[in-house]
């Protein structure tokens, strides 16, 4: 069995999801200390259940893509696995503050019918603004995205 191509997410995204958790817990922490009444407890205990959900994503750090014989898998947007069959090839594309992979379709409609109707609508929302519905962060990548192109590409050709 041929080994998955593996990328993590970047070192800058780790911190700020880190700092944001940090964050959030504190904030949280003190506001039950000093507002004590049941509805501030349950309001920011929810939200430092939520800091020490971003912690453990933080200290897991799983891979954010993966490229295998079946395609290739993104937790981004709802993507999900992309099949080979459905992907025409990639593009990069920037923004004012980031660049995306975005990897161009074949048939779109036929790449929709197994999504519900949340992750259609966000996807949709990608093909009116990058052409395509998966769309993949730089900040998913751990190398830059031409160099992660150029491993798909060679990954996808040896199988």
């Amino acid at each position: 069995m041929e080994t998955p191509l593996l990328f993590y997410r970047t070192r800058k995204r780790r911190r700020r999801t880190l700092f944001s958790s940090m964050f959030i817990i504190f904030i949280s922490m003190l506001a039950i200390l000093f507002l004590p009444s049941i509805m501030t407890y349950i309001f920011f205990g929810l939200f430092i259940f939520m800091g020490c959900y971003l912690m453990n994503t933080y200290l897991k750090n799983e891979p954010s893509v993966i490229v295998s014989k079946s395609g290739i898998r993104s937790s981004v947007n709802g993507v999900g696995t992309i099949s080979w069959k459905f992907i025409a090839g990639f593009d990069i594309v920037s923004g004012i503050n980031f660049e995306a992979l975005v990897i161009l379709l074949k048939d779109q409609e036929t790449f929709f019918q197994d999504k519900n109707s949340i992750v259609k609508n966000l996807m949709k929302s990608n093909t009116r603004r990058f052409g395509s519905p998966a769309v993949i962060p730089e900040t998913e990548f751990h190398v830059s995205l031409p160099e992660a192109i150029e491993m798909i590409e060679k990954y996808r050709n040896l199988n």
